[in-house]
């Protein structure tokens, strides 16, 4: 009994030290960096046709400085949630940045279908 007890143990012990090291790997990816647009997401789900570019940036602006969730539309059209690392909020740092062409770094995360990207810095594009 003291045995399949000891066995049962062990095998909860190596499956916490599995979990703690993929959680660990996932920490450790390194940083991308994607050029872009900063979007206000609300008006890119409600009018995405006209919520891009310099026309809408004052509008985007307004938005994200009210708190509305801040997205990234990379080059290659994917659309990432932008969120800042330990639930720091990314909107005062970013609503000067929306409608305009930029160079974000970050870890990019997915759960499901959502991909965010984890803020480390943002640059003008050159």
């Amino acid at each position: 009994m003291k045995r399949i007890l000891i066995l049962m143990v062990g095998a909860m012990l190596v499956a916490a030290a599995v979990a703690i090291a993929d959680e660990t790997k996932k920490e450790e990816a390194a940083p991308v960096t994607l050029t872009g647009e900063v979007l206000d997401l609300y008006c890119y789900m409600e009018h995405p046709t006209s919520a891009v570019g310099a026309e809408h940036m004052k509008c985007a602006q307004a938005c994200i400085k009210k708190g509305m969730p801040v997205g990234f539309l990379g080059a290659d059209g994917t659309v990432y949630l932008i969120i800042g690392k330990d639930h720091d909020p990314v909107n005062a740092t970013l609503a000067d940045w929306a409608g305009k062409k930029a160079t974000i770094t970050g870890h990019v995360k997915e759960n499901k279908s959502l991909k965010a990207i984890e803020l480390v810095s943002i640059a003008e594009t050159k």
